[in-house]
């Protein structure tokens, strides 16, 4: 476990991404690496259920919802509660709650190229600033990479602060546009970045280079599920299940719950 200086907060806070070298140790990174074969392996036998890139390579394609019972491995938790929980802790204010956890995946070949965006807020909207200061550490997002060479996350640094410019509006119509300011996060596995979803950001791999890497998100506790969270209660309350997981990653999971909507839930940009 590496706990978080005030100079990595003040970094997080300033340019909206902290990254970590070799935040986790091998041990660490090879039970993460058997969880997700052995995730895999029942998969190719039929036992859980995986979209796929190559079955025959091995290689599904993004992968959800790694924290329900179909899905989780006991290192999941054990990473959340002894490596993740005490950074998370310090980038967020107050209790959290589980969002998202699961992996981003590509590769044979295939490109994988998103537009830039921002997640919680829409670019050149009258109230883009105060919706940005609305968010001021609600909540984090990670990427944490088990193959090598993990180029794929392209940032602004600093977005995150200011409303958008007229420029970044028009690159971010086009695919292909480069945006000014970009900086590409460069990640090996033991490596991890937080960073804010409000960033000018964007996913880019174009020739399919391979990949599989972490991709998570926790909100303070008291924050209600939204739109794209949605959906997960009834696995996440199959009988047994929370009684499996480590405190930590329980209370984040029972969090979710409690604010779990029995109506329409809001989207992102209703908050």
């Amino acid at each position: 476990m590496i706990s978080l200086s005030q100079n990595q907060l003040h970094t997080y806070r300033e340019n909206g991404y902290l990254l970590i070298r070799e935040a986790f140790d091998c041990t660490r990174i090879e039970s993460l690496v058997g969880a997700i074969d052995n995730l895999i392996d029942r998969a190719l036998d039929n036992r859980v259920e995986l979209d796929w890139i190559d079955r025959n390579l091995r290689l599904p394609r993004r992968m959800s919802h790694l924290l329900h019972p179909d899905k989780y491995h006991p290192t999941f938790g054990s990473w959340i509660d002894e490596d993740l929980a005490p950074q998370l802790s310090a980038l967020v204010p107050g209790d959290l709650r589980h969002s998202l956890f699961g992996m981003l995946t590509s590769g044979a070949n295939q490109p994988y190229c998103q537009k830039w965006h921002r997640d919680l807020v829409k670019p050149g909207t009258s109230d883009e600033t105060s919706i940005l200061q609305r968010h001021k550490e609600t909540f984090v997002q990670f990427n944490a990479p088990l193959t090598p060479s993990d180029r794929f996350l392209q940032i602004v640094p600093g977005s995150h602060l200011r409303a958008s410019t007229t420029q970044e509006i028009a690159v971010s119509q086009n695919q292909d546009g480069n945006m000014p300011g970009i900086h590409i996060v460069e990640l090996e596995p033991g490596d991890i970045v937080y960073y804010n979803a409000n960033l000018w950001h964007r996913g880019w791999n174009p020739t399919g280079q391979t990949r599989l890497t972490f991709h998570c998100a926790f909100w303070n506790a008291n924050f209600p599920v939204m739109e794209h969270e949605f959906g997960q209660r009834e696995q996440l309350t199959q009988k047994g299940h929370l009684e499996q997981l480590p405190p930590t990653t329980k209370r984040y999971i029972e969090n979710y719950l409690e604010v779990y909507p029995e109506n329409a839930p809001p989207s992102l940009y209703d908050l």
